[in-house]
This record gives C-alpha cells, structure tokens and sequence, in this order.
C-alpha cells in the first residue's frame, strides 16, 4: 500500500522589513517599528534616514519667549529683542504673545512692539492732574497732552461731582482736550486729583482671530475692539464693539487659539468653541472633551488643516469634532510642560517626563512619531520657512534640511522579532541594505533573548559614498532584538531576516 507524504511543519522562512514605522512604545508592535531611536527622520519614508541639522543662531541668557512675525522677537530676561535688536523693556518670567495688524501685543505685561513704526509702548494709558475743567462734552487740562486717541474708552474716577465717574468713549483729542458726545459730563472744575484711564484686562492666554484680539482671565472671555487690541470697553452698539462673556464650566483655562470658523477656548477638560463675526451673533458652544494641558499651551499648533495639541493623557488631533488621540504610539508615558510648532507636515514638540526632556517629531501625513534627542525647547516657531526654537540653555537654533548632517549620531533599536508563532525558531541571518554617505560610520548591534547586554557584531565606516549589504548572523535563540548606531548621513534601505520553524515542543 503506498502511503501519502507528511508535509515536514518545520522549515525555512524569510521575511522583509521593506516600512520602516517609527516608534513604537506599547506592547502592539509591528514590523519594522523602534523601541527606541535618536537623531532619526521620515524624511526618506519607507527607509530610515537622519534629521535635519540645526544651525545656532544667536546666543542668550535667559530666554522664555520667541515669536515670528515679519522678524523674530525674543524675549531674554527682561530685554524684548526684535531681529537682534534691543527694542524694550519687561519683567522677567514666562509671556502670552499675540500678532493683531503691526502689533505684537505681549502679556501679562501689556506691552506691544509695532514692526512697521519700530515703537515700543504701553497698551494702557493713564492720566492724572488736578484742576480738570468739565464742560457737557469736554474735558480740559492745563498739564501735558493727554495720551489718549480718538475711539479710546476711558475710565474716569476720582471726580467731586459723582455722575462725572464713568467710562465714557472719547470723539476726538486736540492736545488738552478731550472731546465726548453731547451731555456726557456735569460741568464744572475740580480742584482735588482726577484719574482717566484706558484700561486692558489681565489676560493669562490670548490669541488673534478676525482681527481682534482674545484673551481669557478667571472664567471670563475677552475681545477688543475690532483693529483696536488697545480697547476692551467700547461698546456703542456697533459690530465693531469690544465684547466679553462669563462661562460657568470648572477649572482655569490652559489655552486659546483660532480654528477654521471659530476660536478654541480650552480647559483641561473643556472646550468652549465661539462662533461668530460680531457681538450681536457671538455664541458659546461648550464640550466637555480632552483639552490642553495645563502648561501645555505653547503645544498648540495647526498642521494640516488639523489642531494638534498636548492634553493630559497625551497628544490630541482637533478637526472641528471630539478631539482624537494621536500619541498611542508613545504608550502610557506622562508628559508635561510641552511646547511645539510645525514646519508644514512635521509637529516637533519638546516635553517632560519627570526631570528628563524629549524632542519628539510626528509626521502628520505619514502618521509617524521619532525621537530626535533631550532637547528642552522653551519655545518655537515658523518663521520664512524655517522652523526656529529656544532651548533652556539660551541657544537659539534654526532647522536646516539642506545643512551639512555629517556630524549627526543617531541610534535605531526594532521593537524585539519572536515572528508571533508558537512554535520553536531559530534565526540564522540578517541582512541590512544600506546606504552610506562619504565619511559616515555605521555599527550593528544585537541582543537574544539569552543576553543581558548589546553585543556589536558589525562596524563600518565609509572614505567614500557607497551602498552596502550588511549580513549579521545571530546565535541560536527564540527573540532577537536588533540595534543600528551611527554617525553622518546614511539610509537604511531594506531589513532581511530568515529564520527556521520547529515543532511546539
């Protein structure tokens, strides 16, 4: 009798790693994924390849802000530097920055630098003298100018005849006079000191949007007035009118920044959306969603028509909807204290993990997230196609993608291969496809599942450009995990493993 042949469930495999993902610290991995990298980019997706370089800048001492407008404004201790010019004065400590028209408004201090006149001011103004004449309609000093302009709303306190206490809106100046709407005042002269002010409330976050200027304090939302981030309480009945509103959800608000046709107000927990063009069809719409962290503001950032920002459980993706997770990728690590900004298709965000700090890169459309090293950027920005940012050791530094890369070290270690079978494997090669640029270096390292350490197993370095087939053979083991280390420009093509299967025994 002739009996059939048993098919031998053991044999030789092969596999390709021919997408190269990105980082991946849960448990989910797939082919081709890192449990660690640095210096690393998706530039050259599918293949890995290095980061950009940085070029430094300029030098400071203590920086904590930095803003693009038709310049770069930095804020350094106390100095407000504009395109390396020293331009004013504030105090020291973190700053809210916002662009409204040739303004760059800066707060708390209340501060603006106007590019186009190149002055530097106050956006409050105050004026106090004794033996101010009031007429039905004007107010006259015998002192200096008053500082105030046409459209301005004043608050005048500190008056003998108490009706003339108010905030009224002022028509026109004329060096010591200030002129009012028809039967405003109670004439008369006072003798005692009066004070008229243009107040600005004390905003903690602000933004820019229709052109007016936002801002946030307690539970209350603020505008200007339309073209005006000087006024906040002029309110004549006109759409261009300063406008405010109460919200009752808990907490403090961590943020505000533009979206498509509202403005986001976000809470840690909340998100008021505003709606509108003016204050007669102003509306709040709340949702109770995942929003910024607190600290975190400076993470906001619009990458390709989506909002991306830093909440508490990680880094959310905004389109107009419920706010979506992003950051799987980097597991149930916490982060804090983030800042970021976008180069047009890659969000870079510097955040802290206990005492110790992280540059990451996503890049949006290839849904990718790379570690690039322990940067600690205080702030960033895009400014004439290039993305800039401040670390905390005062450097400021531009990332050029068409700079000089040699001098860069990266590192890339796979998530651990067990090919996801049950029965016994045994690997016998690996083949790396790489390409090395002149001067490059590359070291291959491997750890089995019966080591404790790296064990390098393959060095090269380069005299001239070439592509290379890189064999690492393995000792006998179930899991391996694989680690490239280099220095200088090289990309790693394709990554070969063939390994052979065994019985479950």
């Amino acid at each position: 009798m002739i009996l059939p042949y048993l098919q031998n469930a053991g044999g030789a495999a092969k596999k390709y790693v021919v997408s190269f993902r990105g980082l991946n610290y849960g448990e989910d991995w797939q082919d081709g994924e890192l449990e660690t990298c640095t210096n690393l980019s998706a530039e050259k997706y599918p293949c890995i390849s290095q980061r950009a370089a940085r070029v430094k800048e300029a030098d400071y001492i203590s920086p904590t802000t930095l803003h693009a407008k038709e310049g770069l404004l930095v804020i350094d201790g106390t100095r407000v530097l504009y395109d390396g010019e020293n331009v004013g004065t504030v105090t020291e400590g973190r700053k809210q920055t916002a662009t409204i028209g040739n303004y760059i408004v800066i707060f708390p201090d209340k501060k603006y630098y106007n590019v186009a006149a190149g002055t530097f001011g106050n956006m409050e103004a105050a004026y106090t003298a004794a033996g101010l004449v009031f007429t039905a309609s004007t107010i006259t000093t015998t002192g200096e100018d008053f500082p105030f302009k046409e459209g301005d709303a004043v608050t005048i306190t500190g008056c003998s005849i108490a009706e003339n206490n108010k905030t009224p809106i002022v028509r026109g100046v004329n060096g010591k006079t200030l002129t009012f709407y028809d039967n405003t005042f109670t004439e008369g002269t006072e003798s005692g000191s009066v004070t008229i002010k243009r107040s600005v409330p004390d905003l903690e976050f602000i933004c820019e949007s229709n052109y007016r200027l936002w801002g946030t304090h307690g539970n209350t939302i603020y505008s200007s007035k339309y073209s005006d981030p000087m006024n906040f309480s002029v309110f004549d009945g006109l759409s261009s009118d300063s406008y405010y509103i109460d919200v009752g959800s808990d907490g403090a608000f961590t943020g505000c920044i533009p979206y498509s046709s509202h403005i986001c107000f976000f809470k840690e927990n909340t998100l008021h959306k505003l709606y509108g063009s003016k204050p007669s069809n102003f509306q709040i719409v709340t949702s109770n969603v995942y929003g910024v962290q607190a600290g975190c503001e400076r993470s906001m950032c619009i990458v390709n028509e989506q909002l991306l920002y830093k909440g508490v459980d990680g880094v959310y993706s905004y389109s107009g909807g419920v706010p979506e997770l992003i950051s799987g990728k980097l597991g149930t690590v916490r982060f804090s204290e983030a800042a970021a900004a976008c180069d047009g298709t890659r969000y870079y965000i510097s955040m802290k993990r206990g005492t110790e700090w992280s540059l990451f890169v996503y890049d949006v459309l290839k849904n990718i997230w790379l570690r690039e090293d322990d940067t600690h950027a205080v702030d960033m920005a895009f400014y004439n196609g290039y993305l800039y940012y401040l670390d905390a050791a005062g450097k400021l530094y531009k990332i050029d993608r068409e700079a000089d890369r040699d001098g860069i070290e990266w590192s890339a270690a796979f998530c651990p291969f067990h090919e996801t079978i049950n029965e016994r494997k045994g690997y016998s090669k690996f083949h790396l496809r790489v390409e090395l640029e002149a001067g490059a270096w590359l070291s291959a390292d491997i750890r089995t599942d019966q080591d404790t350490q790296w064990r390098e197993v393959y060095t090269t370095h380069n005299q001239r450009a070439k592509t290379m087939s890189i064999p690492i053979v393995p000792t006998r083991c179930d899991s391996v995990r694989i680690r490239l280390r280099g220095k200088g420009e090289c990309m790693v093509k394709t990554f070969i493993r063939e390994f052979t299967t065994g019985s479950d025994v």
